[in-house]
Order: structure tokens, then C-alpha cells, then sequence
């Protein structure tokens, strides 16, 4: 995809984006719910299907501590499944945050299933037993943040345009997390973000990246676009989702995966921006886009 004109929104219907949501928490992967959900027509028919597919994909935070060398050499695994993110767009109204489908990709696939129908569904432990067999019980609990902020989010989307690092870093903590599947290495603290921001990220200035607001998981995230100096044109770089507190950020996961542009409905190239989902009217940013491609 070359450009946002040609592209029309994802949608589903409810019904079919309860399935694909489903099959995405079984699956930890939109791209495959998404197959799976195409063939299926039922509840019980998606479980079974997505029990053989069910691997644990997990984020960084679940393969090893944190590090403690921002400034040093980041290490990708590309052969991991890692865990995807889902556009709301495609999602139900059911717990689907990232924190909690992480959680789930954790349980052995059986059990996996028995939480997603017994506490999402309804199921009984009985009507369970009968489609996956004797599982034991697991409770977990979704994580409710705040509700977007648009005016934090909009202070955010502009120090990473504008490059501001020691602005970026006041949206963080000394809890913060900060990963970014393929790269196995993650960070705790503003201190370390700052750090690994000034070391490796591409952008030198202001106006080499340009942030797209989305929505992903029921929160807030953005599509970081970032300029090729061989062109001057912004190309698709990472999706960042955001787990946001009251007065901040608290965990921030950047996908590096650039499928995820597609399944986002997001172009490649950025020649023009969509409505920002947490404004009236389309952000003023588009007059900064288009200034690259004259």
C-alpha cells in the first residue's frame, strides 16, 4: 500500500469480530484469528480449530530480565512468534488488552481455552469439558487503565516528532517498561528508555518521524512513521501500543513487525494522514507530511 487515499477502514460486523477476537486471544496472532475466523462459524468450532495452532507467543518481558545497557547492542530473534496486536477495529468489547493476552498466551492451550469461554462466554464447566476435555480451573483478570487522555497523548505524539527526548522521557517512570518484539532486550525506567532512545533510534531531528494515532487492544498506540534521508519520504517504521496510568505511561510495546502496517490498514509510504480517533477534525501534522513529497 502506497498511500491512506487508497485504503478503506477494516471493519467486521459483530459477530464476526467476536469470533476474530476470540480466535486472537487463543492465538496471541490477528493474522491468523483472522484465517481462523474466516472458516469457522461458531464458538465451538474456532476453539477447536485454534487449539492445534494455540503456540505461546510471548513479548520480550517473558524471555529474560531486563537490561541494563541501553546504549548497547540489541539482539532481534525473528524466528519467535511473537505476541501481535489486534486494531480495535476488529475487536469486541470483551477484555483484549495486551496485558491480559499476554497472560493468557502463558496458559497451556486447554486451559487457555477454558478461561476465554468459561470467563468471557459464559461456558459452563461442564459444556467445557465436553469440547477440550477436563482442564483445571485458572482465573486472570483484565487490567481497566484510565481513559485516554488526548491532550497527554497529543504532548507525547509531539516530542517524538519534534525529537525531544528529555520531553519523551517525562511520560515515563522508574517502572515504565519499554519493549519492542523482535528485539529481545527490554528496559525498566525513564532513565533507560531515554537512553536507548538516544542510542538507537534512527530519527536525528525533529520532523523525521510522524506519529499516526491508532487504537489497538483497547488502547491507545501510534504508527511511527520514520524519514529515509535517501528520499525524504516516511516510511513505516514501528507501532507502538500504550498502557497508560493516570498521570503517565507505564508500559509501551513497539511491534516492529511492518505486516502490521496492513493489518492496521496502514499505508507504507505516509503521503497523508487519516482522522486522528481522538480529535473532531484531522490533525494539522498533514501539512508537515505532505512538505516531504513536494
Amino acid at each position: 500500500m502506497d498511500g491512506w487515499d487508497e485504503v478503506t477502514p477494516p471493519r467486521a460486523d459483530q459477530p464476526q469480530r467476536g469470533l476474530i477476537s476470540h480466535c486472537y486471544r487463543m492465538l496471541g496472532s490477528i493474522t491468523e484469528a483472522q484465517e481462523v475466523a474466516a472458516r469457522t462459524d461458531s464458538l465451538a468450532a474456532a476453539t477447536l480449530a485454534c487449539l492445534p495452532l494455540a503456540a505461546s507467543r510471548p513479548l520480550p518481558t517473558d524471555l529474560a530480565a531486563a537490561s541494563n545497557d541501553p546504549e548497547g547492542e540489541l539482539h532481534q530473534r525473528p524466528e519467535v512468534l511473537w505476541l501481535e496486536p489486534i486494531p480495535d477495529d476488529l475487536a469486541d468489547d470483551r477484555p483484549i488488552d495486551l496485558e491480559y493476552v499476554a497472560a493468557l498466551q502463558r496458559l497451556p492451550a486447554p486451559e487457555r481455552a477454558a478461561v476465554i469461554l468459561h470467563d468471557l462466554e459464559g461456558w459452563s464447566p461442564d459444556r467445557i469439558t465436553d469440547l477440550v476435555g477436563p482442564v483445571s480451573p485458572v482465573h486472570l483478570s483484565s487490567r481497566e487503565g484510565p481513559p485516554p487522555d488526548p491532550v497527554l497523548l497529543a504532548r507525547y505524539q509531539e516530542a517524538f516528532e519534534q525529537y525531544d527526548v528529555p520531553a519523551i522521557v517525562e511520560f515515563f517512570t522508574d517502572d515504565t517498561i519499554w519493549e519492542m518484539p523482535p528485539f529481545t532486550s527490554w528496559f525498566r525506567g525513564a532513565r533507560n528508555i531515554g537512553r536507548l532512545i538516544s542510542t538507537h533510534c534512527p530519527a536525528k531531528e525533529a520532523g523525521d518521524q510522524i506519529l499516526v494515532p491508532l487504537k489497538a487492544n483497547g488502547q491507545p498506540g501510534f504508527a511511527v512513521y520514520m524519514r529515509d534521508p535517501a528520499d525524504d519520504i516516511h516510511r513505516a517504521f514501528q507501532i507502538q501500543v500504550l498502557t497508560l496510568t493516570a498521570t503517565g505511561i507505564m508500559h509501551a510495546v513497539a511491534f516492529f513487525d511492518l505486516t502490521l502496517f496492513e493489518t492496521f490498514n496502514l499505508p507504507d509510504l505516509l503521503t497523508t494522514l487519516p482522522k486522528n480517533p481522538y480529535e473532531p477534525q484531522p490533525s494539522l501534522h498533514l501539512g508537515r507530511a505532505d512538505k516531504h513529497h513536494e
